[in-house]
């Protein structure tokens, strides 16, 4: 299983035109599980067959007749094509199998999670365990997944998704030089990772859109000039040092200090652009006010749907969660946790492996 990651404070300076930045996050589970075996070949059928029935999927893929596995074909889902690929086109062509995998998450699509890259995290790691006992180093396979997504499939990415998912824990990243990642290290005071798993109440309220106030955001980091440029200039320099705040809030097990963090941060997206707070946001942070939170923060680049984060007070993660299911019942609280490891491979022989 691959992790998925909660309360990132930094994000947006994780990506070319955002960056130097940094960021901190949790990973937290259960996030995605993927299977991958080995099957007979079909003569004139396509080698690769995945299934992800969160999303009605069910494709058989392989090599184009004309670029091979650098296009796979046919296309419905390039990114998980992609993944596939990238490590099926490493491999001696004379140990190249058909192969049925399937994917599933905990956490509903479009969530504001960072799945997507979950899911290639754990779909490389799964293939590559097919055929290598060895385990891959986690931040080549972040690396590598992020190349998928952006280079192979041609998607805006920042980092911190595919290191979470690949490292687990609680994360401290340091972006200097896009796309090159510098892992700080945040050792966890005693305790801390079962306080964080009592209080921290993740709701999702539906799959996020904001392609159109995302692509605002984006134009304004790269006009030169301008208080729309300036806006989000500074308002990316205050998520960066957020970030730093962040974990060595967590370092020091400072959970109080550490929510008031995500609230700042949560503000600071707003003055980014105020769409990156949406409206399912702010009714679910009045939720959380009024419940006595210590602090929340909106999961990913923000807007509409996605998801939030909310500290709950001590002994108050049940209180919350029924008044955040009180407040819509189109909202659903994810059963969430934070986790120490990042992707993991399953080799056993009662399953094919799965991270």
């Amino acid at each position: 299983m691959a992790p998925v990651r909660i309360c990132d404070v930094g994000g947006w300076t994780d990506t070319w035109f955002g960056s130097p930045g940094q960021v901190c996050s949790l990973a937290a589970g259960p996030g995605v599980t993927v299977t991958a075996a080995t099957a007979p070949a079909q003569a004139g059928t396509p080698p690769i067959r995945v299934v992800a029935s969160d999303i009605g999927l069910d494709h058989r893929f392989g090599p184009s007749p004309e670029r091979g596995w650098a296009e796979p074909a046919p296309s419905a889902e390039p990114l998980l094509e992609h993944a596939v690929a990238e490590v099926v086109s490493s491999l001696d062509p004379r140990g190249r199998q058909p192969l049925e995998i399937t994917v599933s998450s905990a956490v509903p699509a479009g969530s504001s999670l960072g799945t997507s890259a979950s899911v290639v995290v754990a779909l490389m790691a799964a293939v590559r365990g097919l055929w290598s006992d060895d385990d891959c180093d986690p931040d080549e396979l972040a690396a590598a997944a992020h190349g998928v997504e952006t280079s192979r499939a041609r998607r805006e990415a920042g980092v911190q998704d595919q290191w979470a998912a690949a490292c687990g824990g609680l994360l401290h990243l340091a972006i200097d030089t896009y796309p090159d990642v510098r892992r700080l290290p945040v050792e966890p005071s005693p305790g801390l990772l079962d306080e964080l798993g009592e209080r921290v109440v993740t709701v999702a309220f539906g799959r996020h859109d904001s392609s159109a106030v995302h692509q605002e955001v984006i134009r304004a980091f790269l006009t030169c000039d301008g208080v729309e440029h300036d806006r989000v200039r500074r308002a990316s320099r205050d998520l960066a040092a957020l970030a730093g705040e962040a974990a060595a809030r967590l370092e020091s097990g400072d959970v109080e200090g550490w929510a008031d963090v995500l609230t700042r941060s949560t503000d600071a997206q707003a003055r980014m652009h105020p769409d990156l707070v949406g409206p399912d946001h702010r009714r679910a942070i009045q939720v959380a006010e009024a419940s006595g939170a210590a602090g929340w923060k909106v999961n990913g680049a923000g807007g509409a749907g996605g998801s939030l984060s909310i500290v709950a007070p001590p002994s108050g993660r049940s209180a919350l969660e029924e008044a955040l299911g009180d407040a819509d019942p189109a909202w659903q609280v994810l059963d969430l946790r934070p986790v120490l490891s990042g992707v993991v491979v399953d080799r056993s022989p009662t399953g094919a492996p799965h991270p």
